[in-house]
């Protein structure tokens, strides 16, 4: 087996263990929104689509002029989805849609600190051992973590940060 095989294996084990673990967290609690956050969301979905376009015409365009130097065409799509998911998120979380009524945030940092930490170590592994490049290009077995990592470090910050600043404002 090689090793991104193993790579892309690891990743398809670590999204269904966090979809497993975010459904038993559903079926615990009721996942409700109220219609503000439902509205907010189609518009953090609409982002999060509009984004994707764009990205694939910066990334997929070059690809099929054989101008694309620094990424694989594969790792340029797994970006394209991970990224327009990213901003979806983020968008949902600065505007108070990404948790439910009764959601907690713990919970979220907990998940998201798990994957930054775990995605990180692989891609340092990766980064030290010099396989994150192939003939000049990024590639999916060794671009993926790295993504995965700046991505979900960039959710988690996030969510941090307005956590952190939905308390103050529930003090004052």
């Amino acid at each position: 087996m090689s090793t991104g095989s193993v790579m892309v294996f690891g990743i398809m084990v670590g999204v269904m263990i966090a979809a497993w673990v975010l459904t038993r967290m559903n079926r615990r609690k009721e996942c409700e929104y109220d219609e503000m956050q439902l509205k907010i969301r189609a518009k953090g979905y609409q982002i999060g689509f509009f984004t994707a376009l764009w990205l694939l015409l910066v990334f997929m365009l070059p690809a099929e002029m054989n101008c694309l130097t620094v990424a694989t065409p594969s790792f340029a799509a797994y970006a394209v989805l991970i990224i327009s998911i990213t901003v979806f998120v983020i968008y949902c979380i600065l505007h108070d849609a990404f948790l439910s009524i009764r959601g907690k945030a713990k919970n979220y940092l907990g998940i998201f600190s798990l994957v930054v930490l775990v995605e990180g170590l692989v891609a340092v592994r990766y980064l030290t051992k010099g396989e994150m490049l192939e003939d000049g290009k990024l590639t999916f077995g060794g671009g993926a973590p790295a993504i995965m990592f700046i991505c979900f470090l960039a959710i988690l910050i996030v969510l941090i940060v307005k956590t952190i600043r939905n308390r103050k404002e529930a003090e004052e």
